[in-house]
């Protein structure tokens, strides 16, 4: 089952063994944007190393929900946005999932 992220979550990106490198809290629309240095992070990397992770617990969303666990989300490309003389490369959550705690 994948889950949608609801309003003033801890987003975390974490590479690796659960290094957090950058985190963002989602607004009320439950969206939210991270944004990292190209010259840190390649895109390869990013894709096969790193996940997104949601540790808020999924009660506070819904009370239906377990309040121990969190969501998990590899990331995907989606391609490029030319902004001036920048080259962004947007990537996104391939869908979250939950995560047992």
């Amino acid at each position: 089952m994948l889950y949608d992220i609801v309003s003033d979550a801890l987003v975390q990106l974490q590479c690796g063994a659960g290094n957090v490198v950058s985190s963002a809290t989602t607004n009320r629309s439950g969206v939210f944007s991270i944004v990292l240095d190209t010259l840190q992070f390649i895109l390869s990397s990013l894709l096969t190393n790193c996940n997104l992770v949601v540790n808020t617990p999924l009660s506070n969303c819904n009370s239906k929900l377990p309040s121990v666990g969190g969501l998990l989300s590899s990331l995907q490309f989606i391609g490029n946005t030319l902004l001036s003389l920048l080259n962004v490369a947007n990537i996104v959550p391939s869908g979250f999932q939950f995560l047992d705690g």
